[in-house]
């Protein structure tokens, strides 16, 4: 009998708890409360996940509004992505600095040197020095001095110093050679001495001036040491009249008489770089 009546209750139990899930489940009222406490689980998480992703984002100087889709950058890092941006420092590029003289050569004029040793009446002992700004302007610098002893029916001696200053614009086809072109102008001051009987010499010292065309390319043979040639075509602008001698030797020039002057210069260059390696923090 007790036996009989313990399952009759537990099958009223189950009865009862049956049609209670069932009744609740149907009923559009509850069904609607489960609907809402959902919702609102779901905003309250996306939320917090809003407020976390806004808290590193502001870090990387972006900011996520409430209701939009974060960046893929952001919705799709993970944990341990959030602390490394946080917490580990960044490596920050500097852009290049770039000096105003970015490149500095000094050169040797190495054949009129190498002519001195077999030349006795004519000795040229020549320098220059190029110097390279932004872009493609380059201006060069010659300094030299010369001596010239010349013989026969005009022979005299002159010796003295002349300068070169050149304006240049250089082109680079190709990062082993350089080429460049433009507009020099020479001044010499020098003394005139004739050997003629008695000698005589000029009063005062003789000033010569000359405008050139030149050209030239360079090539590097190794590192920072170019080798180069240049040619040049130079104009007589001016020179001194006060003396009795009238094919005389122009240092850096040549003969007065001739209008027209080519010229050719071989030379090394030792150059140095004034240009910044890009700086890391």
């Amino acid at each position: 009998m007790e036996c009989a009546l313990a399952i009759k209750i537990l099958r009223i139990a189950v009865v009862y708890i049956f049609f209670s899930i069932t009744v609740f489940g149907a009923n559009p009222k509850n069904s609607s409360m489960v609907d809402t406490h959902s919702l609102r689980f779901q905003q309250a998480q996306a939320d917090a996940d809003l407020e976390i992703a806004n808290r590193f984002s502001k870090k990387e100087g972006t900011q996520i509004e409430k209701g939009g889709y974060p960046l893929v950058r952001v919705a799709h890092r993970n944990v341990m992505d959030l602390l490394q941006l946080s917490l580990v420092a960044k490596t920050v590029h500097v852009a290049n600095y770039t000096p105003i003289l970015q490149d500095v050569g000094i050169r040797l004029n190495w054949f009129e040197w190498l002519k001195n040793v077999w030349k006795s009446r004519q000795k040229n002992y020549g320098v220059g020095i190029d110097c390279h700004s932004i872009g493609p302007i380059q201006f060069s610098i010659d300094a030299a001095y010369g001596s010239y002893q010349l013989q026969g029916k005009n022979s005299h001696k002159s010796t003295g110093y002349y300068g070169l200053v050149a304006l240049l614009y250089v082109i680079h086809p190709n990062p082993l050679t350089n080429a460049y072109y433009g507009i020099a102008y020479g001044h010499s001051q020098f003394d005139l001495t004739s050997s003629n009987n008695p000698p005589t010499s000029a009063p005062e010292p003789v000033i010569a001036g000359w405008i050139q065309l030149v050209g030239g390319s360079e090539c590097r043979l190794v590192s920072q040491l170019y080798g180069g040639m240049r040619l040049g075509m130079a104009y007589l602008l001016h020179s001194s009249k006060n003396t009795q001698v009238l094919n005389y030797y122009v240092p850096g020039y040549g003969r007065k008489v001739n209008k027209l002057m080519p010229d050719l210069t071989l030379y090394l260059k030792c150059s140095i770089s004034f240009l910044e390696k890009k700086i890391v923090i």
